[in-house]
């Protein structure tokens, strides 16, 4: 377990510094999700609050008072940055609830 519980802290942000969701996007075969975030700059990017983690672009983190908004316009932009660069649909595997 203590195996398991190292690997992820040198590849996850840590929920205890940066409050998250975990995973945004569903998995692509072959390529993943968090990787062509990455590619297309957006490993870091900021909105408010909200920020695709400099570690694991697929996660999305709280820096402090991040709104659902600031979270689901970082996802449309990854989604539509993605989509424009590699044809690829990035599939959310989060639900939303109310309205933004």
């Amino acid at each position: 377990m203590q195996e398991n519980l190292s690997w992820r802290g040198g590849k996850h942000p840590w929920l205890e510094y940066h409050p998250s969701a975990g995973s945004i996007f569903k998995k692509i075969e072959g390529v993943g999700a968090g990787r062509l975030i990455d590619q297309v700059g957006l490993k870091g990017f900021r909105n408010g609050d909200a920020q695709i983690s400099h570690i694991h672009a697929n996660i999305m983190v709280n820096l402090g008072k991040a709104t659902a908004k600031d979270v689901r316009e970082l996802i449309t932009m990854a989604q539509s940055k993605v989509r424009e660069r590699f044809d690829q649909n990035l599939e959310v595997e989060i639900g939303f609830i109310g309205e933004f």
